[in-house]
């Protein structure tokens, strides 16, 4: 129901109950020995908690509020012209109200508000007040305790506002909603408390509308305050939106994020805050004319408008001091570790930013991963992810939230509504009434004053069920149990006891307050009963937690049997996907204590299942199964308690396996699966906080943590308690699960791919635009100054970083300057395009330089993410036809240490035109050069000769080799780039045009998706390792099962090598198994188990076959009538010459490859998937993909079969040899690192002498 339409009814309701009441002859029935009261009880912690409790049979009227009427005839108006036509305002501002149930409620907050308001008239002394009370300690405490006060009767004030007059509901709704989703975050900002504070106060002028009973009077103006208001609550209501998406992004950002660009984030925060002032004054001036205020104080709003903006500017100032005064003290430590740093510099600072990134993790406790329990292959550090955030604009940051924040606002604005809904449903329905007969008596504190024990109260609600279940008493009709209702008595006893106290204890203080029975009763579904309720917590919850477990492990097993059919491309987001999931979807649901599911039973609480379950799904599909923080969890459940972990994890996952079913056939977007294991991980993050908040409640009450949660919600949180009772490396080696036989054709076969992926789907990763002709510019009636048109044209070029390089800092730019606008003799232009592997965009400015001939040319390349905006600043030159300059990542050119080229030229041609650093040495020289270069090109091109192709070809091999190596990948195979190599790769990329180059690194891009990424690196060169993954199967490591890995060099697998979690040397000639899979956890101890049985069979096949014991397979006799018809043709062989048959072959003797039939001689691989007994050479394995019979080349393991060497303890000699081994590689090391630091060295002092050399000649000149 829409909120206007639900705030009319239930305003509607109100007012027909108030005129039965005043024309009902009866007398209003009296609440049976029970009434409430609100009282306040002391806080150790200084925090006032107003808690509703029960008196027992006392019976006192409530006192009327006091209300001072006005009578009608105290004051008569006066009789002049003036105030004939403005009777009506004269008579709402002389005639008392009358007292409404509204009315009531609102004046306590109107005498509040009111006074404010009168304070606000002061003005400038406002402001001055609180700029000093800003500066003394305390006041953004004060900020935020005024908040939570005034917040706790806000919201429904202003309902009872927005009943008597529904067109304000727009910014009321939006009010409610924004508030909602800041209760549901962890932990609040300061400085978003003090933003809402200055929302708060905008609303509470909304207040005073009780005030006006006709909306649509005409005011002296000739308008109504609904039409002048409308609009204004229009702009409010998407002002609030706005601002609790800004909100919303900032909190979400990183803490180096908010330090180094909190200048920023700041502004557009108070600017908010000035937007609240500014809809403050609109809706006091609107009620001025409208309210009975009389015509002097709407003079004076009116005067006070003009002061408008002046108080914008001065809560702008309020809010940038309080902004820097709520700092908190991670922020401060961040903000001293980034200045020691380098300030702003560390944005462009790799190793710095990993630094600040790693010391962030570990400050805000985040770093919780399966790599605490030997788990190798956790997702590594995502540099890129911090670097774009830095680089990203507050504004493109704050529009690309918008969406997914308006999801969350819409579902959260719905779950209102339906609360509201609820409460009328439900309205009356306490559980208090029902037990306050009887089973008050027997709980140990008498009186019940807010809180009970909650055992004591679960068994006197038991008793008291029991008492009631065959009464006939009319003392006790309202609490009589239906018949229909006698089977839960069987389970509301006291072997159930714990799960009924957790029902009513939501927070496990061991304490039930009236609040929360209250809450219990009012989710109560709808034709249920009280002890139905109660019994589907007894039982009925157990029951569908199990049916969860059995749902959610089912999908588990399917995921894995479905990795083999998923298309290449998409295989390693699949195994990512699963590897970052697995061990929290596991750990829960393996915790869960075994329960027999009575079907019979579970048909009785099948309704309120299936409906949460319809309730969770519904918000999921709202947020498009996007959960980007701790509220959007929030808003899919209801409710954060352990009582909705299973059935969302459900839903989630049963979401992600229609995607896994999707990238069987079609191409999957980067982006797809790495949300939604960000979603996951956002659910075991809020798991994790539950688990944490409910250990140190059990510690305070001195109970055994372990024990306790073993119990507690069936032991959901056990294995999350301790994960060595699940992830222990021995149980994980011991792990056994069985293959799921996958049938597709069982499952949904109606499938919207379009609604299940939230991103297109078959995108081309090889960029075959680059050779597209270029579109020509599109004419713009914009005017040129002739001077610039030159200017104003295509240019390709290079940048050189540092000035003094002989290679480009990246591939040829190519840019079309389109003219913009002109101001006088500046010409303005734009261009956009695409270099390398991301698009850009160019906005500048040109004019008539100071020299004849030269046009002074600045302008800015931005880019959407990832990399910083580079500023430009140079001159064209038209005797050389050359546009040149500096370029740097700030507009003050003496920060500028780079050179930038551009011509109108041939980009073939550009391919070799030298760099400014060759062109200073020796001019001539270097010309002479690049004209022999490119009038060879010219001539090989124009003849097609094959060492044209041949060396393109071979350059663009050895680029894509080299980048999968270098830090601009995506993500990093092998060893890192020497400094040779490096300059090589920038060589290579000089050799490519634009439409070269884009098409190469997409090339490069595609092949790393396409590799196995095992998330591991080689124990013996340290690089990455992508492809074929060789581990150790006698190495073990201490209290894990990581692996000793090897690379596919072979040099590595030669290797010696010791790790600190080692618990011996890892020896050349140790047992071996290759695998070309991602080895998940779940199928680790299975995989090692199996090639190891493979390896021993291995070997005693070639034992037997030494000893000469080798029998032949035995063929299996088939009946005539399993023989085809086609196996019963009889071929008639060709002629052939007696050289040919005087002399066959002779048959291998023993085991033969599998591939090229040779005998098998150790070292050779066994396959250990293969049925048949299959060896391969190693030969064959060494090339790029073999196939015969079933043998899976990506899918089959391999162990390397040699000779069994005998273990033995290394002599001193022995141990003093590897000891000077491994001191030799670490003086290598060393000196190979003092080698960079003095060439690194000599660089910088190159660079600072030419500084110095340039501001020696600023100075002469």
């Amino acid at each position: 129901m829409p909120m206007p339409a639900l705030l009319k009814k239930i305003s509607r309701k109100s007012l027909r109950k108030r005129t039965q009441s005043s024309s009902s002859a009866e007398p209003i029935p009296q609440l049976p020995d029970t009434t409430f009261r609100a009282q306040t009880l002391p806080n150790p912690s200084r925090a006032t908690i107003h808690v509703v409790v029960q008196d027992i049979n006392v019976n006192k009227p409530t006192p009327p509020t006091p209300i001072t009427p006005i009578a009608s005839n105290a004051l008569v108006p006066p009789q002049d012209d003036l105030s004939k036509d403005l009777h009506s305002a004269w008579v709402s501002a002389t005639t008392a109200p009358k007292v409404s149930k509204a009315d009531k409620i609102l004046l306590t907050m109107e005498n509040g508000v009111a006074g404010a308001m009168a304070e606000q008239a002061k003005g400038d002394t406002i402001m001055t007040t609180v700029k000093t009370a800003l500066e003394t300690v305390g006041a953004l405490e004060v900020i935020e305790s005024g908040v939570n006060a005034f917040m706790e009767g806000m919201p429904y004030s202003l309902d009872e506002v927005a009943k008597l007059h529904p067109f304000i509901g727009v910014a009321v709704m939006a009010f409610k909603a924004v508030w909602a989703l800041e209760q549901k975050r962890r932990d609040n900002d300061k400085k978003i408390i003090a933003l809402h504070m200055e929302m708060k106060d905008m609303m509470a002028v909304l207040t005073q509308l009780k005030n006006v009973k006709d909306v649509e009077e005409v005011a002296p103006d000739g308008s109504t305050i609904k039409g002048r208001m409308q609009e204004i609550l229009k702009a409010t209501a998407d002002d609030i939106k706005a601002c609790a998406n800004a909100c919303d992004t900032y909190v979400k950002k990183k803490l180096i994020v908010k330090v180094i660009k909190g200048p920023l984030w700041e502004g557009k925060l108070a600017k908010f805050a000035a937007n609240f002032t500014k809809h403050r004054s609109e809706f006091e001036f609107a009620l001025s004319i409208h309210t009975a205020v009389g015509i002097d104080t709407a003079n004076k709003t009116l005067g006070d408008v003009e002061q408008t903006t002046l108080q914008m500017n001065l809560k702008i100032d309020m809010m940038m001091k309080i902004f820097q005064q709520a700092v908190s003290p991670e922020q401060m430590q961040m903000t001293r570790m980034i200045e020691a740093k380098g300030g702003q510099g560390v944005v462009n600072n790799d190793k710095a930013l990993k630094e600040l990134n790693d010391f962030e993790i570990k400050s805000m406790g985040a770093q919780v991963s399966s790599s605490a329990h030997g788990n190798k292959t956790a997702k590594p550090f995502e540099l890129e992810d911090l670097k774009e955030e830095l680089h990203t604009t507050v504004e493109a940051a704050l529009e690309s939230n918008m969406m997914a924040f308006s999801r969350k606002f819409e579902v959260q604005k719905r779950q209102i509504i339906d609360e509201l809904s609820r409460v009328i449903e439900h309205e009356g329905d306490r559980v208090i009434s029902a037990v306050t007969a009887g089973p008050h008596d027997r709980i140990i504190d008498p009186g019940w004053r807010g809180s009970v024990k909650a055992r004591h109260f679960v068994m006197a609600l038991r008793d008291h069920f029991q008492e009631n279940s065959h009464s006939d008493d009319k003392k006790h009709q309202h609490a009589h149990i239906e018949k229909s209702d006698q089977w839960a008595l069987e389970y509301i006893n006291v072997v159930r006891l714990q799960p009924i106290s957790e029902a009513f204890d939501d927070d496990a203080s061991g304490f039930v307050t009236v609040a929360e029975v209250n809450a219990f009763t009012t989710h109560r579904p709808l034709g249920w009963s009280l002890p139905h309720w109660v019994a589907y917590w007894a039982i009925g919850h157990h029951q569908a937690m199990a049916e969860y477990v059995t749902k959610i492990l089912e999908i588990l097993a399917k995921m894995f049997a479905i990795v083999k059919n998923v298309l290449p491309a998409n295989k390693s987001a699949v195994n990512m996907y699963l590897e970052g999931i697995y061990v929290g979807v596991y750990t829960l649901s393996s915790s869960v204590n075994g329960c027999y599911v009575n079907d019979a039973l579970q048909e009785r609480f099948a309704s309120y299942v299936a409906s949460e379950e319809a309730r969770i799904r519904t918000n999921l599909d709202a947020v498009q199964y996007d959960i980007d923080d701790i509220s959007t969890i929030l808003l899919a459940k209801g409710v954060l308690t352990e009582c909705y972990a299973l059935p969302l994890i459900y839903l989630l996952l049963e979401r992600h396996f229609e995607i896994f079913r999707v990238a069987q056939t079609r191409r999957l977007h980067n982006d797809e699966l790495w949300d939604a294991v960000d979603t996951l991980q956002y659910v075991f993050d809020s798991v994790q906080t539950r688990v944490a908040m409910l250990q140190s409640i059990f510690k305070q009450q001195k109970l055994d943590v372990a024990a306790t949660l073993k119990s507690f919600s069936f032991g959901l949180y056990e294995y999350q308690n301790d994960l060595n009772l699940l992830w222990d490396a021995k149980l994980v080696q011991e792990a056994e699960f069985p293959d799921f036989p996958y049938d597709d054709s069982l499952e949904k076969q109606d499938i919207d791919v379009d609604k299940i992926l939230n991103y297109t789907p078959d995108q081309e990763d090889l960029d075959f635009d680059a050779y597209k002709p270029r579109a020509e510019i599109q004419a713009v009636d914009s005017q040129v100054l002739p001077d610039c048109e030159s200017v104003l044209n295509l240019w390709h070029g290079f940048t050189y970083w540092p000035k003094t390089s002989q290679w480009p800092s990246a591939g040829m730019i190519s840019m079309h300057l389109a003219p913009s606008s002109v101001d006088g003799q500046v010409q303005y232009f734009t261009a956009s395009d695409r270099a390398n592997r991301t698009d850009f965009k160019i906005a500048g400015q040109c004019q008539v330089g100071e020299e004849p001939g030269t046009v002074s040319v600045t302008f800015k390349r931005t880019f959407p993410a990832r990399f910083p905006t580079q500023y430009f600043a140079g001159t064209w030159d038209a005797a050389t036809d050359t546009l040149s300059g500096t370029v740097g990542l700030e507009e003050d050119l003496a920060t500028h240490t780079a050179v930038f080229v551009f011509k109108h030229m041939d980009q073939q041609h550009m391919c070799f035109l030298p760099a400014p650093v060759e062109l200073e040495s020796n001019r001539a020289q270097a010309r002479w050069r690049f004209a022999i270069a490119a009038v060879v090109h010219d001539l090989r091109r124009a003849r097609w000769s094959w060492p044209f192709f041949q060396e393109r070809r071979d350059n663009r091999r050895r680029f894509i080799e080299l980048y999968i190596r270098s830090s601009a990948a995506s993500t990093r195979f092998g060893t890192e780039l020497s400094l040779a190599e490096n300059q090589e790769m920038l060589r290579l990329k000089k050799t490519f045009t634009t439409a070269d180059c884009r098409f190469i690194h997409s090339v490069a891009e595609q092949r790393l998706r396409d590799t196995t990424d095992h998330s591991a690196n080689c124990d013996s060169c340290g690089g990455g390792i992508g492809g074929a993954r060789i581990s150790c199967l006698q190495c073990q490591m201490v209290d894990t099962f990581n692996t000793v890995d090897f690379c596919e060099k072979p040099n590595c697998m030669k290797e010696r090598c010791k790790r600190d979690d080692m618990q011996k040397v890892h020896q050349p000639h140790h047992d071996l198994m290759k695998v070309r899979r991602v080895i998940h956890t779940r199928l680790f101890g299975k995989t090692y188990r199996d090639a190891k049985a493979a390896l021993a069979h291995a070997r005693s096949l070639l034992d037997a076959e030494e000893a000469g014991q080798v029998e032949p397979e035995e063929e299996v006799a088939q009946p005539l009538s399993a023989i085809s018809p086609a196996s019963l043709t009889i071929s008639i062989p060709k002629f052939r010459p007696t050289s040919m048959l005087a002399s066959p072959a002779p048959a291998p003797s023993g085991p033969s490859c599998a591939n090229c039939s040779k005998s098998i001689s150790m070292p050779c691989w066994y396959c250990v998937q293969c049925g048949e007994s299959t060896f391969i050479c190693w030969e064959c394995d060494m090339k790029e993909e073999i196939s015969f019979g079933t043998h899976d080349f990506h899918g089959h393991d391999l162990v390397r079969v040699a000779e069994v060497v005998e273990e033995k303890d290394l002599t001193v000699e022995e141990r003093l040899g590897d000891l000077e081994e491994r001191f030799a590689k670490h003086e290598q090391a060393v000196t190979e690192r003092l080698t960079q630091l003095e060439n690194s060295v000599d660089a910088r002092l190159v660079r600072v002498e030419n500084l110095l050399e340039q501001l020696v000649l600023k100075l002469v000149t």
